[in-house]
């Protein structure tokens, strides 16, 4: 698998009153909605909890549903960031994976609610649902592709690839990690997880 491409460029983090504030609400935002789900938060729970009030959330943002949206977008952004920073200098395509997706479980295991808001926004919002999954996919399928013609893995059909790996990675942090009574995935498994990963993308051991 080839190192993850850079993202376009993104914003630093807050500085300014106004984005600490906007943080502020989202921050709650993500723990309202995590605890209680889209239909049963409110706005006003919401801005109780951020400190802030109805005015100012609505400087922000015009309503539930775009909050909502725009909160598993800036996760999504976030995570990218991770991935990012966690891959660099790594040296073989196993080491690639392995970084990635330890970087994956430690951030899904500090944010569990973004995963289960991730899996509601089916029956909230269903075509931000869409575009959460086909973005990446498509990102994930052109570095796949790419991997294959330099001779990284073995060559298959990319979006199909894409979309079992997603969904391999998905099931697995919310087995070890996200539903109750799990924390974080033990080493021993993770390594497995990796193995299986390397192999299904026909990655070679190094050496």
């Amino acid at each position: 698998m080839e190192p993850t491409a850079d993202p376009p460029s993104e914003p630093a983090p807050p500085t300014k009153r106004s984005d600490r504030t906007k943080a502020k609400i989202l921050d709650a935002a993500e723990d309202v909605f995590g605890r209680r789900g889209f239909h049963g938060s409110s706005i006003v729970e919401i801005t109780r909890q951020a400190g802030v009030g109805l005015g100012t959330f609505y400087l922000y943002f015009p309503s539930k549903i775009e909050i909502y949206r725009h909160l598993l977008r800036a996760r999504q952004v976030d995570f990218i960031r991770a991935a990012r920073e966690a891959t660099t200098g790594a040296g073989d395509q196993r080491e690639v994976i392995r970084r990635a997706f330890r970087s994956f479980f430690d951030w899904i295991a500090q944010r569990p609610a973004v995963m289960r808001l991730l899996r509601e926004a089916e029956f909230v919002d269903p075509t931000l649902l869409i575009s959460l999954y086909d973005a990446p996919a498509a990102e994930y399928r052109e570095r796949l592709g790419r991997a294959m013609e330099l001779g990284y893995i073995k060559k298959t059909d990319p979006a199909v690839l894409a979309w079992c790996l997603m969904g391999m990675a998905e099931f697995s942090v919310l087995k070890w990690v996200v539903w109750p009574g799990e924390e974080q995935i033990d080493d021993e498994r993770f390594e497995a997880f990796v193995e299986i990963f390397a192999r299904a993308v026909g990655a070679t051991a190094p050496g």
